[in-house]
């Protein structure tokens, strides 16, 4: 007889959004006990053959997976697994591993196993949590190699059956690269965050990911029962009653439905009911999303985080490297305009083999522009690049985490000096291009009067000043209840910032996250904000808030927004007020 299960329901955090409905699937990643022997020396040569045939199987893997990325267009998926195989060249797992076998005349698992875990003690003992993350990546090619050494079945999320529900502790990123969307349905880890390569590849395939899950708690879940996974909140559901289970098929259908209908409005202007219009633009990580954004019906690209192309790679590309792709990335637009930010190195964002001197807290010293300020080549070979780049389009420069006015004259100074040795190399370049600066730290919204004289149009980064503002790590769940868009001090910086861009006559985006969000909408455009750069995916969500609402409502909210105290009666009005003019939007009213 068939036990009856009651509804489970648990809570975790959201990395990407989406509902999936299917069966839990756990992997089991921990490694089981690893043996050792005393090899013959007759035998040290055979030995070390195997574990080189192991290492090249390993290395066949990830170009097949390589190889699918690229096909799929997950360009940034397949540059982290093309860093993979840079680090597969690494001493560590040639020179090294055969060093100690011959020297040891132990078995190659052994020895492989034991100087993987010396690393490992070496990036556990730093104390910025961006290393000991990067550990992941060795993990992932060491689980790889010691499989093959091990002749273990490893489960591949390329080989699963339909409607997976993927339960794993933590997820590496050639385990999200092989999961196949059309099986893996969701995935469920304990451990994780946004920054994380897992993350990323999952979010390009568009596969709904919780993180942040106790497994604890689901140690007794059985295999064949129902699971839910709400990716719009981070709620789990186990044993789903026959009417939540209802529910959320039909959910699923409104969601998809309400999809079709908001790709048509492509081609209507993002304007209020009464004529104000705005400018909807999109941020781009790599130069493939710009489909996405023509299909969407952007007006431009108001950020591309010029970083993500290279941040996997060990080395900073040539100016020649970069003009390629800024230009193949300008000619793309088809005539609309792009805002390139030069690279913002530093926090969670660093290159897997590159050095840079950063002491402490990776988000605080030497990051974005003062490390470009310190390494003037770098900079300039980039500034060179896309002053190239500039002749084949409409393009703007973004200087980022600017944090005083003598930062942004140098900077200038700096592009000055760029487009001095262009011409004087008879490249051919415009004879201006717009300069603008990112607000993303509270001494610069404080002195944006003087940033804004300087500046042909300025950009908020509200996630980075959010978390900046409020001292609270917005990657970090365990102080989650912390972040607060709608903390009243960072509505105050937003409109301070704006006054100021009015008063100077410069437009100013708001290009964080706040902007995806249409809850939001109102609020932005009632303190003045001129342009809104989103993700190409949110594009159509909203153009629909813009259009559902006239401007005089918007300045309306705004004003009762900035009577309130409290983040929390803020963040209330804004759903509530998006309730009442968009009660059809299941992705954001839950």
């Amino acid at each position: 007889m068939k036990v009856k299960h009651s509804e489970i329901r648990l809570k975790g955090a959201s990395i990407c959004r989406g509902v999936a409905i299917g069966k839990p699937l756990f992997l089991t990643l921990t490694d089981d006990h690893v043996p050792e022997f005393t090899i013959p020396v007759r035998d040290i040569d055979d030995e070390i053959s195997r574990y080189i045939h192991a290492v090249a199987s390993s290395k066949e893997d990830l170009q097949r997976l390589l190889l699918k990325l690229k096909e799929e267009r997950i360009l940034e998926g397949a540059a982290i697994l093309d860093a993979h195989l840079q680090m597969m060249q690494d001493p560590l797992l040639t020179t090294q591993v055969e060093q100690e076998i011959r020297n040891t005349r132990k078995n190659a698992e052994f020895v492989f196993h034991s100087l993987i875990n010396q690393y490992q003690k070496k990036f556990q003992s730093l104390p910025d949590p961006f290393f000991r993350e990067r550990f992941k990546d060795i993990q992932d090619i060491s689980r790889r190699v010691m499989g093959y050494l091990r002749k273990s079945v490893r489960i591949s999320l390329a080989e699963l059956p339909p409607n997976s529900i993927v339960f794993s502790l933590e997820l590496s990123a050639t385990d999200a690269a092989e999961a196949d969307v059309a099986c893996v349905k969701a995935i469920v880890t304990e451990i994780g965050g946004m920054t994380s390569h897992a993350a990323i590849v999952a979010k390009a395939k568009g596969i709904p990911y919780v993180t942040d899950v106790a497994f604890q708690k689901i140690m007794n879940i059985d295999d064949d029962c129902i699971v839910i996974v709400d990716g719009r909140t981070g709620d789990l559901i186990f044993y789903p009653e026959k009417e939540t289970l209802d529910a959320y098929v039909a959910l699923q259908k409104e969601l998809e439905s309400q999809e079709g209908v908001l790709l048509k409005s492509r081609e209507l202007f993002s304007e209020t009911l009464d004529g104000y219009q705005v400018r909807l633009s999109a941020n781009i990580d790599m130069v493939n999303e710009l489909d996405a954004f023509h299909k969407n019906g952007g007006h431009g690209v108001g950020l591309f985080r010029s970083e993500y192309i290279f941040v996997t790679s060990g080395t900073f590309p040539t100016e020649e490297e970069q003009y390629h792709i800024y230009q193949r990335l300008v000619k793309k637009m088809k005539g609309l305009p792009i805002v390139i930010r030069t690279f913002d190195f530093g926090g969670d964002k660093l290159m897997l083999n590159q050095h840079i001197p950063f002491d402490g807290n990776q988000f605080l010293g030497c990051r974005a522009i003062r490390y470009l300020l310190q390494e003037r080549d770098i900079f300039k070979a980039q500034l060179r690049a896309i002053l190239r780049a500039s002749s084949y389009g409409n393009v703007s420069i973004m200087f980022p985490m600017i944090s005083a006015l003598s930062e942004l004259l140098e900077a200038k100074e700096i592009l000055n000096e760029a487009r001095a040795e262009l011409k004087k190399r008879r490249n051919s370049i415009p004879e201006s291009i717009r300069i603008g600066c990112m607000i993303e730290v509270p001494s610069a919204a404080i002195i944006a009067d003087l940033l804004a004289k300087e500046c042909d149009f300025l950009s908020i980064g509200t996630n980075d000043l959010v978390q900046y503002s409020l001292a609270v790590d917005r990657d970090n769940y365990s102080s989650s209840s912390f972040y607060a868009p709608t903390d009243p001090s960072v509505i105050r910086m937003i409109k301070l910032v704006v006054s100021e861009a009015n008063h100077h006559n410069i437009p100013v985006t708001i290009c964080g996250e706040i902007a995806s969000d249409p809850r939001f909408t109102p609020l932005l455009l009632g303190l003045g904000v001129h342009e809104l750069s989103v993700a190409p995916r949110h594009i159509p969500v909203v153009k629909r808030a813009i259009r559902n609402m006239s401007i005089v409502y918007a300045s309306q909210v705004a004003e009762t927004v900035l009577t309130l105290t409290n983040s929390r009666d803020i963040l209330e009005l804004l759903t509530h007020e998006y309730q009442k003019s968009t009660p059809e939007d299941q992705f954001y009213n839950c």
